[in-house]
């Protein structure tokens, strides 16, 4: 019963980060068609702008979420003005695969220059609260992993709304199901567009500051949450955000069975083998469509 218990809280907390992480990186996909290497340096970049705010200025753990939001808000449409709008329609220019390596070069970049600046040691951050909580004997979860999950829930929530009952929400849907009929329409596509890029990086932003107290803050600490959005894309589906959701879940599950019930260790390989399963079995991931179905 201690195993399930624990199980079943490992899966939402962890899933629920996943999804907060991926969700961004679908976004763009859908509406762009370009797989955003930068998301994972967003991460970084939003737990560093929250521990400058606190180690700096002296704000609280909560404040400093603002400033990582904000940071990289701007990083994001920043990534999009510099990396990505230049080869739009460029006649001769395979647009995906260059901006694939164009953002995975900004993020190289980005990391670079943070490491030269403050260097490559891990840094502390505080909790966004103190304490734990005994769920049964045996089993127990802190308060921040279930900020956490209530955090992450909620910001995917409001993204939802954001989406379905916004002007520019509905722009960047419009956008993303049908580019031809939304500029026909009068919907400015590259406004949607650079919205798109900078709420991805901000939900990344957010990420950040969640898993800083946990994985400390530094230069590398966004590579892992990369390699894992990208795990969950491949498995739900580019572009798909809801399969992303369902998908970050399931990941999430059989990250923490492999765990608990063997080793972390052979958690990561037990996930690569997934992919690979559904790379054979179906290429287009668990919720996404063949790409004749776009066309």
């Amino acid at each position: 019963m201690n195993l399930l218990l624990q199980t079943l809280v490992s899966t939402i907390v962890q899933g629920s980060m996943l999804a907060l992480i991926t969700i961004g990186m679908s976004l763009v996909y859908g509406t762009l068609r370009v797989l955003n290497m930068a998301q994972g340096v967003m991460v970084m970049v939003g737990a560093m702008a929250a521990y400058l705010a606190v180690d700096s200025l002296g704000v609280s753990p909560w404040v400093a979420i603002i400033f990582a939001i904000l940071a990289t808000f701007l990083l994001g449409m920043a990534t999009y003005g510099l990396g990505v709008s230049r080869l739009i329609g460029r006649s001769g220019v395979d647009f995906e695969m260059t901006a694939f390596i164009s953002t995975f070069a900004i993020a190289s970049i980005v990391q670079n220059v943070i490491q030269l600046i403050y260097g490559p040691r891990q840094k502390n951050f505080p909790v966004l609260l103190e304490g734990r909580i005994t769920l049964i004997e045996g089993v127990s979860i802190t308060w921040h992993q279930i900020l956490t999950a209530v955090i992450a829930i909620g910001a995917l929530l409001l993204l939802g709304l954001f989406l379905s009952k916004s002007k520019y929400g509905l722009a960047i849907v419009a956008v993303a199901q049908n580019l031809d009929a939304a500029r026909l329409m009068g919907i400015p596509a590259r406004r949607a567009y650079v919205l798109t890029m900078g709420l991805a990086a901000a939900l990344a932003g957010l990420a950040g500051v969640l898993l800083a107290p946990v994985y400390f803050v530094s230069p590398t600490m966004g590579d892992l949450p990369l390699l894992q959005a990208l795990i969950v894309a491949i498995f739900a589906g580019l572009g798909s955000t809801k399969g992303t959701i369902i998908a970050a879940y399931i990941i999430g599950f059989v990250q923490t069975v492999v765990s608990i019930y063997w080793s972390s260790t052979y958690a990561l390989p037990v996930l690569y083998l997934l992919i690979v399963v559904v790379l054979i079995v179906r290429p287009y991931g668990i919720a996404g469509k063949p790409q004749e179905a776009r066309l």
